[in-house]
């Protein structure tokens, strides 16, 4: 190769980075769903995208349809907590776990509606697969990961 065709390499501007290109971070499911608790309580909108498979999942008991990638999450996400915010709705957040396994869930109070918990899932290079909100009482939920009752 010759040096100007070196050089030319070497000078290449970087490109800016797309949802491609996003470096993934690996998250335990608990600190994952620290972050989420974070927006609901604090209307803030977190970098989550970072720690999730391109192609994660997730799925509400309430919606008939599963999202199928980390982008269409965020987008919904972040639409979800601006609404929240402009309508000044309040949603209690409590990290609780799931009786004999210790497997973390974050508890959702809205006023007037049943609580629903977060659960989500790692891959085996710990980035979040996939996370599912279903009704809290389809669970024993316990405050600590190691509680028996």
């Amino acid at each position: 190769m010759s040096q100007s065709s070196e050089q030319q390499k070497q000078k290449k501007p970087k490109q800016p980075e797309t949802a491609k290109t996003i470096r993934k971070i690996p998250i335990s499911e608990e600190d994952f769903l620290r972050k989420i608790e974070k927006m609901y309580g604090e209307y803030s909108i977190e970098d989550i995208r970072c720690h999730m498979k391109s192609d994660f999942r997730y799925n509400s008991f309430w919606v008939f349809e599963e999202m199928k990638s980390a982008a269409r999450y965020v987008d919904y996400i972040t639409a979800k907590i601006r609404t929240l915010e402009r309508e000044n709705i309040v949603i209690k957040t409590e990290m609780m776990y799931i009786r004999g396994t210790g497997q973390p869930c974050l508890v959702l109070r809205q006023p007037g509606t049943e609580p629903v918990c977060l659960i989500a899932e790692r891959s085996p290079k710990g980035l979040i697969a996939r996370m599912d909100m279903m009704p809290a009482g389809f669970y024993k939920l316990v405050t600590s990961p190691g509680e028996k009752q």
